[in-house]
């Protein structure tokens, strides 16, 4: 039977005891009815897991005993991120789940210009905080010992800021022209942007073309802004695994 699996830094630490937060704590006893003597799998969202026995269990506070050697996986050398708009909550949530599950390395979320008026006057920081609780219930789920890195920034020009000149570029747009096709790419990083339901605005595009970024279509239908960059992500994935 599969362990459940949690995350926790702690868990690579040198001390074999350690504790969970409230948060993973209350998670263990209510949601997962899970009790003294019970083992379960901890990764660090780093690369590294282990089997752990609980030798304390309270609502609140659950302690664990590190009691099999780290399993420590290596980073792959293939490097694949993705620069996203902020989207509508529950459609933002299910796009970062399967990118998750996927194996992204890299999120880099920005505040669209056309972004969806149903979340232009919210906060949309709680969006991104609320985010990684989306990835680390994905990771668990799906197995993978690392968390993709993530950051926010305010325009799609400061998430292009952040990229280094090795990234191969790739923007997804409904306006291009060409197809995408995973076997055209040359580089180990790999990078998807891609734009909101109402795609990108003149000054965005202007963006695109002055840092003569590849622009491609997904393919022959038209996706939604959570669909595009997840089929992106498996084309990619299936493309690195062959290489």
């Amino acid at each position: 039977m599969r362990k459940h699996r949690i995350y926790c830094k702690s868990v690579s630490e040198p001390k074999d005891v350690f504790m969970l937060d409230k948060d993973q704590s209350y998670h263990i006893v209510k949601v997962l009815r899970l009790n003294i003597d019970d083992e379960i799998e901890v990764f660090d969202g780093m690369g590294s897991s282990a089997i752990c026995k609980i030798i304390e269990a309270k609502r609140t506070l659950v302690s664990l005993n590190r009691i099999s050697s780290l399993n420590i996986t290596k980073p792959s050398d293939k490097v694949f991120s993705f620069i996203l708009p902020f989207i509508k909550k529950d459609n933002f949530h299910f796009m970062i789940q399967k990118l998750c599950e996927i194996g992204a390395s890299k999120l880099i979320f920005y505040k669209p210009d056309l972004i969806d008026q149903s979340i232009a006057k919210k906060d949309i920081s709680k969006l991104f905080i609320k985010s990684n609780d989306v990835i680390i219930s994905a990771c668990k789920q799906c197995g993978t010992n690392f968390l993709p890195e993530t950051q926010m920034v305010g325009s799609l020009n400061e998430a292009i800021q952040l990229l280094d000149n090795n990234f191969e570029v790739y923007v997804f747009d409904i306006n291009a022209i060409s197809v995408f096709n995973s076997h055209d790419i040359k580089s180990k990083n790999f990078v998807s942007i891609t734009g909101p339901e109402s795609g990108f605005s003149d000054s965005e595009y202007n963006l695109i073309e002055e840092n003569n970024f590849k622009v491609r279509l997904v393919g022959n239908n038209i996706l939604r802004a959570e669909t595009a960059p997840i089929v992106v992500a498996s084309l990619v994935q299936n493309h690195f695994d062959k290489i």
